[in-house]
């Protein structure tokens, strides 16, 4: 019998899938289901696009884990304090000309501290934050190898919307 190292196990995985791309609808199972948009679409006169462009999805995602993860480390360190992170995602050109490439920036604070007392608790969270570390490269996803692992699999194995 093969037995899984402790820190090879899991604690949790979010099934998501996409179905339309930019032009669709991504869902959660067991969890909200959003409509995507592409940022190129135009903006009504609302103000607002009916979706969520992957920069959008990015942003709020890094903001989110890198926020928790420093409110860890502040109570780790006997801080009492409120976090706030504000993430910037931005669409470039491939300098090839071919493709497109993220460049994500954040910016966090913590109440009653100034930034330089925040930094070094802000530079503890991004090291420990699973999404800063996709980010950077410093993720051991799948046996060792570095970043995100895809793979191709039959249409009819995704569940539909």
């Amino acid at each position: 019998m093969t037995t899984t190292p402790d820190d090879a196990r899991p604690l949790y995985t979010a099934r998501v899938v996409n179905d339309g791309g930019t032009s669709g609808h991504v869902r959660v199972a067991g969890g909200p289901s959003l409509p995507t948009a592409s940022p190129f679409d135009v903006v009504p006169a609302e103000g607002s696009r009916a979706g969520a462009d992957p920069e959008q999805l990015l942003g709020m995602t890094w903001s989110t884990c890198l926020n928790a993860t420093l409110e860890v480390v502040l109570a780790e360190a006997g801080i009492t304090a409120r976090s706030r992170v504000c993430v910037e995602v931005e669409l470039h050109r491939e300098r090839s000309g071919v493709g497109y490439r993220f460049v994500p920036r954040a910016a966090a604070a913590v109440e009653g501290l100034r930034p330089a007392q925040a930094r070094v608790h802000v530079e503890a969270a991004h090291a420990r934050c699973p999404v800063s570390k996709l980010l950077t490269g410093a993720a051991d996803v799948s046996g060792g190898h570095p970043g995100p692992r895809v793979e191709a699999v039959e249409f009819s194995d995704l569940p539909a919307r």
